[in-house]
């Protein structure tokens, strides 16, 4: 079972670089010039990047508390996913929510970080 939940964390931490590389390419594929694309493309994912950073990692500065960590982690998820969509990338949109649904519902039974 130290095997299963070992690989737990390997596929949470292959979903958190999957959401910063959802929420880039949903800034590159933005209407608008390029200097918007680029700001968004860049931004974005620092942006995720330092929230996680300051409030959900497990060595987080200020990590929330549960259920504040939960919804924070859903309205960046939401986020990437409807980056995915908007990019018209709807199966993999489905499958970094799908993924992220069933490594969170374990993270919580078996009470990781």
């Amino acid at each position: 079972m130290a095997v299963v939940k070992a690989f737990n964390l390997v596929v949470r931490f292959v979903v958190e670089l999957c959401l910063l590389a959802a929420v880039s390419y949903g800034g590159f594929q933005l209407d608008g010039g390029w200097p918007v694309r680029m700001a968004a493309g860049i931004g974005a994912p620092l942006l995720v990047a330092g929230v996680w950073g300051l409030f959900v990692a497990p060595k987080a500065w200020r990590r929330l508390p549960e259920p504040w960590r939960l919804g924070l982690e859903i309205i960046l998820f939401g986020w990437g996913v409807a980056a995915l969509a908007a990019a018209e990338r709807p199966l993999l949109a489905a499958a970094l929510g799908i993924t992220f649904f069933f490594n969170r519902v374990l993270v919580m039974v078996w009470k990781q970080q």
